[in-house]
This record gives structure tokens, sequence and C-alpha cells, in this order.
């Protein structure tokens, strides 16, 4: 086993999850249930994570899973994972949480969905593991059903990161579509499955929440 030690954190979804992995390995893992207080209950059980991470070695880097889902779930992660990279002197990558599912890594076609609030809904193509293009998103309920119904009949695997209900599908159609929960240590698995290259430009770039709109600025006032 190398000596290569990465954390993982997945904050966005409320059963958060935080690992230690060396040279691939899980060396200690803990799952939290974190509904929206994420700020409060992550850092006794990430404490208790690193404690495995022997003196001597460094961490390699820390990878943060992005969202969608908890904006401040995820900026709570995003900012937790930036603290430790910066006391162990690593870098911090950032991968979306979509990915970090396993179904999603079996590599097969697959088709996010979810409730992107303001009246709209999202969807998100995914196929070899990683994201295809971008969200799409529509304020039209019935195209929403209709691109689930599609997703479904073409045998694509279809999830979501909330609460099915919330999405106010046909109780059959319902039925299949899995909730599932994305896993720290699979981030860490996500991040090392990307070609150096990307790698090395993620990061040089500080993790950002998964955004499924463009964020709203708001500019400050010229006096």
């Amino acid at each position: 086993m190398s000596d290569h030690w990465q954390l993982g954190i997945e904050s966005s979804v409320p059963q958060a999850s935080i690992a230690l992995l060396r040279g691939g390995e899980v060396v200690a893992e803990r799952q939290i249930q974190a509904q929206q207080n994420h700020s409060a209950v992550l850092i006794e059980p990430l404490a208790e994570v690193l404690e495995a991470l022997p003196e001597g070695p460094k961490l390699a880097e820390v990878v943060v899973a992005t969202g969608p889902g908890s904006y401040n779930g995820a900026r709570v992660g995003i900012a937790v994972g930036q603290g430790i990279a910066l006391i162990y002197g690593c870098p911090t990558g950032g991968i979306p949480s979509l990915e970090a599912i396993g179904e999603v890594q079996a590599g097969g076609p697959c088709l996010a969905i979810g409730d992107a609030r303001r009246g709209t809904f999202f969807t998100i193509g995914l196929s070899g593991g990683r994201i295809q293009g971008e969200p799409e998103l529509t304020d039209a309920h019935e195209e929403f059903v209709r691109r689930v119904e599609q997703a479904v009949a073409d045998g694509a695997f279809v999830f979501s990161l909330e609460e099915i209900g919330r999405l106010r599908l046909p109780e059959e159609l319902a039925e299949k579509v899995v909730l599932a929960t994305p896993e720290a240590r699979l981030a860490v698995a996500v991040w090392e499955g990307c070609d150096e290259s990307f790698r090395e430009e993620l990061r040089n770039v500080p993790p950002q929440p998964f955004y499924l709109r463009p964020p709203n600025i708001t500019k400050a006032k010229k006096r």
C-alpha cells in the first residue's frame, strides 16, 4: 500500500460522510446525519478520521464533493476542506456529488433529477461515470415528467439526491426513481479516475458549489 493519503468530504446531502484513504483504500470513514446542520456536526467526526493519519505522512490532497444539493452544506464542506488543506499544505479539488455514487460509477447511462426551486426542475445526464453537458432546467412540470419517463424507457438509472415525493411525479414513475446518496470515498475514487492534467487544472481553481443556474451576484453600488 502506498503512502498516498487523501481525505474526502461529502456534505451536500443530509447524510454527510468523511473518508481517509491511503493508496486508494479506506483507512477511516464516518457517516453523519447532518440534515441542515453541517457546520455543527462535521468537526468532531472529521477530527476522529484525521486521528488515523500517522505522524509523519501528510495528506496529498483533499477532495470535496460540491453538490448539487444543500448549497450551505456544500459551502461548509468546501470551507472545511480548504482549511484542512491549508493546515497540511496540500491542494483541494472539487468533484460533483452526482459522480460520487456507486451506480453512476458503474458507467451506464444515468439521469439525475431534482427540484431546482423557484418553480423549476432539473435533469442532468451522466454516462461513463461522468456528467455529460449542462443541467437542463424547465418550469414546465409536464416536460420534466416526460424527460423522466423517456429516461426510464431507455433503461437509464434515474436517481435523485433529495426526497422523491417533492418532485410530484406520478406514483408509478416515482417508484422507478432511486434516492441516492453520494459518498466521500467515491468522490476520491472519481478524482483518481481523472486524467492528471485535469486534476492539476482543478488543483489551481478553488472548489465552488455546483450551480444549477448562474449564481446571483449583487454588485456593489458605485459611489
